[in-house]
């Protein structure tokens, strides 16, 4: 067996233990909106490392992140794959209503920050890339709890 998928297997195993209770996927969602809350002056402006527009790898990484957290945590709450596809999917569309509120909270009420489309986007991007990857290699992938 090659390091890589060693590495990958004792990875996948360890973000399975991460998510089989619910406080792990509660402590991701607290600290998503907690990093959505922050307001603008103490952000960087040229983003991470002077990338710009590093700020949509974060929604994507994050909102993806809470689709991934709590998509193990259901796949340990229900019996079929049928009943966990639909919880994903729920899951997805929860994490995207989020990621609207979010930049509604931010541009009403966290001082220096603004509405922008870009950002609900690559939260949904970030949402629907973990949706797809944990519908197609989960399983595979055996980060399932079933």
């Amino acid at each position: 067996m090659s390091i890589f998928r060693l590495f990958m297997q004792q990875l996948f195993s360890f973000i399975r233990r991460l998510n089989s209770s619910r406080l792990f996927p509660t402590i991701w969602s607290v600290f998503t909106i907690a990093l959505l809350c922050i307001p603008g002056k103490a952000i960087p402006g040229l983003g991470l490392f002077g990338i710009k527009h590093i700020d949509k790898l974060a929604h994507f990484v994050l909102f993806g992140g809470f689709v991934l957290c709590w998509g193990i945590y259901s796949s340990g709450k229900t019996k079929s794959p049928q009943r966990w596809k639909l919880s994903l999917i729920i899951i997805t569309l929860i994490s995207f209503i989020i990621g609207v509120i979010m930049e509604f909270v931010q541009v009403n009420f966290i001082p220096n920050r603004s509405f922008d489309n870009w950002d609900i986007v690559a939260d949904l991007v970030g949402s629907l890339f973990v949706w797809q990857l944990l519908v197609h290699y989960g399983k595979r992938w055996n980060l399932l709890l079933w």
